[in-house]
């Protein structure tokens, strides 16, 4: 599994960190830096076993292509190191997130598809993704437009997304620039790669509904005040979780100056392995 972060987010990516090992102790875990800020991150890499990504090259292109679609470096887009990474088959997950469950069972959706989303062809998300000008374009389908997926959890192999093949498609990408909900950083361009790719793509969602197999678990956002949390899990009969996720919730509660949602399941994974710290 991969993770993006850097010092700047160290209690988040605290919280993660424990959860994700409460729940997944044996999976290998690689950390690609979000920028050069990470000294207090590499120093938590024994306590929490994960690597520290190496090749500067992939990084420095990363970086390259952000540059494309913004007036500066936005350490986001590094997440397409990911297909030029050591594993074969791989998870990654936003540190905004605590993690509830053993991931390992997504693999195996893997026989069927070459990208799963946690959600996805979602009408009231596609905003995040594609702006309504997206439709004149008349660039890409109604299909491809629709599939509007979260890129802050993603299943993928690593031959599905190489570095040749977003060279290849890069300009055409650019080109869209205008009609992305580009706020929401690399998530628009990692759009348009999977349903560009000719490679098979879904999400937990999709796979669920269409096998109405709803004990997949699921991701939670943090934004929906529907669920109740009890010692560190999210309590819903019958519906399983994968994890909590604060997309936007952290910049909200900083720009209102109230507390994240949930703040309780967050705090206990951030506090779980030291009860007495205080964030």
């Amino acid at each position: 599994m991969y993770f993006v972060a850097n010092d700047a987010v160290l209690d988040q990516a605290i919280a993660f960190l424990n959860s994700f090992r409460a729940h997944n102790p044996t999976i290998a875990l690689c950390l690609i830096p979000y920028n050069d800020d990470v000294a207090g991150l590499v120093r938590l890499a024994g306590e929490y076993d994960f690597g520290i990504w190496s090749d500067d090259d992939t990084l420095a292109w990363c970086d390259g292509v952000s540059r494309r679609f913004h007036d500066r470096t936005v350490g986001q887009y590094r997440k397409l190191a990911m297909w030029e990474g050591p594993f074969d088959e791989f998870v990654y997950i936003d540190t905004d997130t605590v993690v509830l469950t053993d991931i390992g069972f997504v693999f195996a959706h893997l026989e069927d598809f070459g990208f799963v989303a946690s959600h996805s062809n979602i009408p009231q998300i596609r905003k995040w993704v594609w702006k309504d000008s997206i439709y004149d374009a008349q660039v890409l389908t109604g299909r491809q437009i629709a599939y509007a997926a979260n890129t802050g959890f993603l299943v993928s192999r690593r031959q599905c997304l190489p570095r040749t093949a977003v060279d290849e498609r890069l300009p055409a990408a650019v080109a869209l620039a205008e009609h992305m909900e580009l706020f929401c950083c690399e998530q628009p361009l990692l759009n348009y790669l999977i349903v560009t790719s000719g490679v098979r793509h879904g999400s937990l969602m999709t796979i669920a509904a269409k096998t109405r197999s709803w004990h997949i678990p699921m991701e939670r956002w943090a934004g929906d005040p529907s669920y109740v949390v009890e010692d560190g899990r999210v309590v819903v009969p019958d519906s399983p979780h994968l994890l909590m996720h604060w997309a936007g919730e952290w910049a909200r509660a900083r720009d209102t100056g109230a507390q994240i949602p949930y703040f309780e399941l967050w705090n206990h994974y951030r506090r779980l392995r030291d009860p007495q710290e205080t964030p």
